[in-house]
């Protein structure tokens, strides 16, 4: 049976997503007819790494560290940056999902309540609503 992480470590893994996330969305920014949305989006992670940052020291850990770069590709175009924001959207409610294993319950609702917009906002991207928001990835790794 495979042992589940600790609330700390589900914290630290979110705070390495939105790290990530944060990188990608200031490339998309820079595709002048998405700098717009790719701002908001942008804000909206920010805000998100600054609650995990928060949560990870109140819990008595050193929060993970942004590497100094991401190997993203600037999009060619709106549609490729619509495409790498509605990707980088379902890698954050894979993210979320598994926060939502954690045991506190506050964690668990804020989790789910950012899957929840998170998924919103990689439909509004993609034009697609996601059949299981957080978990396709799950269902398509086999174990």
């Amino acid at each position: 049976m495979t042992e589940m992480p600790d609330d700390l470590t589900l914290w630290q893994e979110t705070l390495a997503v939105e790290h990530a996330v944060i990188w990608a969305f200031g490339v998309i920014g820079s595709v002048a007819d998405l700098d717009g949305a790719a701002e908001a989006s942008l804000r909206r992670h920010r805000d998100r790494r600054a609650t995990c940052t928060e949560v990870i020291v109140d819990m008595g850990g050193d929060p993970v560290a942004s590497a100094p770069a991401y190997d993203v590709p600037r999009p060619a175009d709106e549609d490729a940056g619509r495409l790498l924001a509605a990707d980088l959207e379902a890698s954050a409610c894979i993210a979320y999902a598994g926060l939502a294993g954690a045991t506190l319950r506050d964690t668990r609702l804020l989790a789910a309540r950012w899957l929840r917009e998170s998924a919103i906002a990689q439909t509004a991207w993609a034009g697609v609503v996601p059949a299981l928001p957080g978990l396709e990835q799950a269902i398509r790794t086999p174990k």
